[in-house]
Parts: structure tokens; C-alpha cells; sequence
């Protein structure tokens, strides 16, 4: 039941874009409505989630004195938790604002923040802790999956505040009719049929206590049949034997690797074609003989990391494959069913892109493109960092036309500068993961695990392959040097490879982590350095 001798408080954490503002709002008129006395403020981070977004309220039924309210919550006297995203609550649980006698009502839902993104691996914070957090530090809450519940009664995605605000209205913190918030949505004018169903399906699963306490939508996690049987569905059905047939004799060679190639097969084949990925089996089978040569006939561990890497790379995204993936049917089918447009209504989309000089003379014939990128440079120092940004309603005619005028270079890839560039940039990894493997196994292992630092466009990508071309060149010598010490070069090598995933441009730090781990081997095994 409310507690009239004090204000309400609320906490809402949410970000940029996920419309917090409309949220509070709502929750503000839909008490003025109902004849409680209320005020929020908004503490406002950076835009689209590089940083969190607060909004904190107050409010109490009219009495007969004005009440004083606060601008400012205090940790440990905070009456409602609400959470649009999971990691938002985990903030503010951190805060220590939440007590046995506070509500949680969140969306377990994860809009990954700029710094879970930014690593290649491993940066995504586990929800596992979050709500161990809550159900330990609350003894009353709600930890659901909004954008579900509202999916599967067949609502807008964008409604999923409603159902928030909904549960809000009904929770024992408030325990009040709808129709007051109902006054507010319909007032506030935005998506009002579906957000008007989003609040009361929340509303009457609070009020009737089937509202979950716990519901989290997990990856599922497949075998390699059941991932072949997916890749082969999303291909079009003249490709789909060939699909059948690379996977067959990819797996062939290596069986221990099937879901590796299940995924590698589809990727390659929908990049370019069977010649294509013929290739990319023929790299790796070198290195799988290399590696049987050296190490018997069951040892995987360098072809499995190898093959996982390569076609990552070999599937790079140029203008034609970002063109490509932008005009998938698929994609404007979801983007259908998450704003809930139904039959002939209106949709547009736009797209909005910055290509730049290097995505567009890299699409060009070799020689040709080498032209371009020599005249360009002569013109202006900054040539290749030029942006050229550009707006492209891709599901109307023009943008379509433009779109698909770019997606049909693929057929000339094999011709262009990009590839030519890519395909010397492959050969020298190649090259560099036989040296190794023929010296030692951990040290090829190391070489072939290195392929996963290569990510990004322009500056990063160029920091990132200029931190792969420093492992290999100066950081498996020493990694050598610390084995013939005694020290576990596998383990240090590891750890430099982490820390160069983790953001591009780290080449140096990582070198001062292998320097660092030796000098420590030495003295111990008494080599001189």
C-alpha cells in the first residue's frame, strides 16, 4: 500500500533513445490525473547509449499541506526501482539505492552499452549477476522481458514501456486505477492503440499475479545439424545443394570442426560464391596438414582457430556486402514487426551511410582504383578520411535502385582493389601461422588465434591489422624466447591477445606485456636476455 506519511520515490534508469522522457512523463500525468502531487527531474547522459540516463520522482496524494520534494534520491530510500534495461538496474543497485523494503520492476532486456560493444570478445556484462542482485537485495521484484511479453501479444516492440508503466501503476508501491494513466498516454499522442493494450496487459498481470518474477530470453545454443539446417533455410534455394555439398566435403577433412564450417560455408557462399569458399576449405586443409604433420592426426586446435578467423576475414563487409545485407528482405520484414506496421500502412526507411574515398575506389578494378587513390592523395593529405555522408530511403524506388546498384559489384569483387589487398593481407597471415606452427604448436596456435584482432573500418581497421602485423612480427619471437626461459608461452600470449581484441591500437601496450613477462622469466632460468 502507498505510504502517505512520506512522498513516493522512484527511480527510473534507462538511456539515450529508449524514450525515458516518455516513460516519466507518462508516470508523472498519470498521478496528477490521479490526484497525487508529483515531480520528476531528468539527469541526461550522452545520446544512444554512451551513457546512462537517470529520471527521479516524487510524489503523494493531495493533503492539506504542500509537500516538500526532493530533487535527489538517497541510496537505501529509494520506494521503486525501474529499470528499462538490465544493466541500467545493475547501476542502480551498485548505487545502493535498492533495500528489502523496495520494489524492482525491470526489463531484462539487453540494449549493450558502448563499452560491452567495443571489445571483440568478452565485454558483455553477465545479467546473471544483476538479478542474483536484485532478488538479494529486493524482497519484492519483477524481472521480465518486456519486449517479449508485448511480441507474443502481438503489440508494437516500442510498447514495451507501456507494460513497464502498467505493472508500475498496479504494484503495491501504488496500487492505483488505470484510467489515470491510461488519460496520459492518450494524451501524450504517441502510438496510443498499442501502447494503451502494452499498459493494460501490464496493468492485469501485476493486478493478477501471472506478471513474471523472473523471465530472461536466452540464446539458444545449437548443434552443428541444427545450425547447418538454419545457414541452409536463409539461402536462396538454387544455392541451397551447393551449400549441402561444401559442408559435406568441408567436414570431411575435419570432422571436429562441423560447426565451424556449418557457419563458415553459408558465410563465404552468401559473400560470393562456391569458388569462394573452395578457396577458403583449400587454406585451411594447409594448415590442417601442417598442424597433423607436426602434432598427429587428431590435434585441431591451430586449424580450428584458423578456420574460425579466416572466415571472419574472408566475409569482410565492403560497400557491396553492406549494400547487400541492407536490401535482405528479412530486414525490413523485422523491421515491420517491431514498430507493428500492418498490411499497406506507410514505411519508410532510411538509411544513413558515410562512405569513405577507400570504400569507394577500393570497389573499383585494381589498376583503376590505384589511380584513384594516388590522384586523390596528391590532392589532399586527409584524402582517404574524407566523409561523405548520405541519406538512402532504401525500401522506395530510388534508394532501392542505388542500394542495389552497389550490391551487384560483388560479381566484381574478385577484380577490385579491396580484394587484391585483402587477398595479400591473407597470404601473409597464412605464411605467418606455417612459420610458427613448423617451429612450435603453441606459438602456430597463437599465430592462428591472432586473426581474430582484425575488425572495423578506416582507422580502426588499420590500427588493428597494424596490431596483428606487431604480435606476429615482434610478439611470437618473444613469446619464443620466454618458452626456451621456462615460462608458459601459451598463457602470456593469451593474455596479449585479449588485450589487443579488446580495443585496436594496443600493439604497444601488448609488446610491454610480453617484454614485461620475460624479464621476469629470465632472471629465474638464468638466461641472459
Amino acid at each position: 500500500m502507498p505510504r502517505h506519511d512520506r512522498a513516493t520515490r522512484i527511480l527510473i534508469g534507462t538511456v539515450g533513445g529508449q524514450g525515458g522522457g516518455v516513460l516519466s512523463d507518462w508516470l508523472i500525468k498519470g498521478l496528477l490525473n490521479a490526484g497525487w502531487q508529483a515531480q520528476s527531474i531528468g539527469l541526461l547522459g550522452l545520446s544512444q547509449r554512451a551513457g546512462s540516463v537517470i529520471y527521479y520522482a516524487e510524489a503523494r496524494p493531495f493533503g492539506d499541506k504542500p509537500p516538500i520534494l526532493s530533487a535527489y534520491a538517497v541510496p537505501g530510500d529509494v520506494d521503486l526501482l525501474l529499470a528499462q534495461e538490465f544493466l541500467e538496474l545493475g547501476r542502480l543497485l551498485q548505487g545502493g539505492f535498492a533495500h528489502p523494503d523496495c520494489t524492482i520492476i525491470a526489463n531484462t532486456y539487453r540494449y549493450y552499452g558502448t563499452l560491452e560493444k567495443t571489445p571483440a570478445e568478452g565485454g558483455i556484462y553477465p545479467s546473471g549477476v544483476i538479478r542474483k542482485a536484485a532478488e538479494t537485495l529486493s524482497g519484492d521484484s519483477y524481472l521480465f522481458h518486456a519486449q517479449e511479453l508485448v511480441a507474443q501479444a502481438g503489440l508494437s516492440l516500442l510498447s514495451s514501456n507501456a507494460i513497464l508503466l502498467g505493472a508500475v501503476a498496479a504494484s503495491k508501491v501504488f496500487d492505483l486505477p488505470a484510467e489515470p494513466f491510461r488519460r496520459a498516454i492518450e494524451e501524450a499522442e504517441v502510438n496510443v492503440a498499442d501502447n494503451l493494450k502494452a499498459f493494460d496487459l501490464g496493468y492485469s498481470m501485476m493486478r493478477d499475479g501471472t506478471l513474471p518474477r523472473a523471465m530472461f530470453k536466452e540464446s539458444e545454443v545449437l548443434d552443428w545439424q541444427q545450425l547447418a539446417q538454419q545457414r541452409e533455410d536463409a539461402l536462396p534455394p538454387r544455392r541451397r545443394a551447393e551449400y549441402r555439398q561444401l559442408l559435406e566435403q568441408a567436414r570431411g577433412t575435419a570432422p571436429a570442426l562441423s560447426r565451424i564450417f556449418a557457419e563458415a560455408c553459408y558465410r563465404l557462399l552468401d559473400f560470393q560464391d562456391g569458388a569462394y569458399v573452395r578457396d577458403y576449405l583449400a587454406r585451411v586443409r594447409d594448415v590442417q596438414a601442417a598442424e597433423q604433420a607436426r602434432s598427429g592426426d587428431d590435434a585441431t586446435a591451430v586449424t580450428a582457430a584458423y578456420a574460425q578467423h579466416l572466415a571472419n576475414w574472408m566475409g569482410y563487409e565492403d560497400a557491396p556486402r553492406v549494400a547487400q545485407l541492407k536490401l535482405r528482405p528479412e530486414r525490413f520484414a523485422r523491421m515491420r514487426k517491431e514498430h507493428n506496421v500492418r498490411g499497406e500502412d506507410p514505411f519508410w526507411v532510411d538509411d544513413f551511410l558515410a562512405p569513405d574515398p577507400p570504400q569507394i575506389y577500393g570497389m573499383l578494378p585494381a589498376p583503376l582504383g590505384r589511380w584513384v587513390r594516388e590522384r586523390g592523395r596528391r590532392w589532399r593529405q586527409d584524402f582517404d578520411h574524407i566523409a561523405m555522408p548520405m541519406r538512402v530511403r532504401s525500401n522506395r524506388p530510388w534508394g532501392y535502385f542505388t542500394l542495389s546498384l552497389v550490391a551487384g559489384m560483388r560479381h566484381l569483387r574478385r577484380h577490385s582493389l579491396r580484394h587484391h589487398e585483402e587477398l595479400a593481407l591473407l597470404k601473409r597471415w597464412h605464411d605467418a601461422v606455417l612459420h610458427w606452427l613448423g617451429r612450435d604448436a603453441t606459438l602456430g596456435r597463437l599465430a592462428a588465434d591472432a586473426g581474430r584482432v582484425v575488425k572495423g573500418y578506416g582507422r580502426v581497421r588499420d590500427q588493428a591489422l597494424a596490431d596483428l602485423w606487431t604480435f606476429i612480427d615482434q610478439g611470437l619471437p618473444l613469446l619464443e624466447q620466454l618458452a626456451a626461459a621456462g615460462g608458459n608461452a601459451g598463457a602470456v600470449g593469451d593474455d596479449a591477445l585479449r588485450l589487443l581484441a579488446s580495443e585496436a591500437g594496443k600493439g604497444g601496450s601488448a609488446l610491454k606485456l610480453l617484454r614485461e613477462r620475460l624479464a621476469a622469466a629470465l632472471p629465474a632460468s638464468g638466461v641472459a636476455a
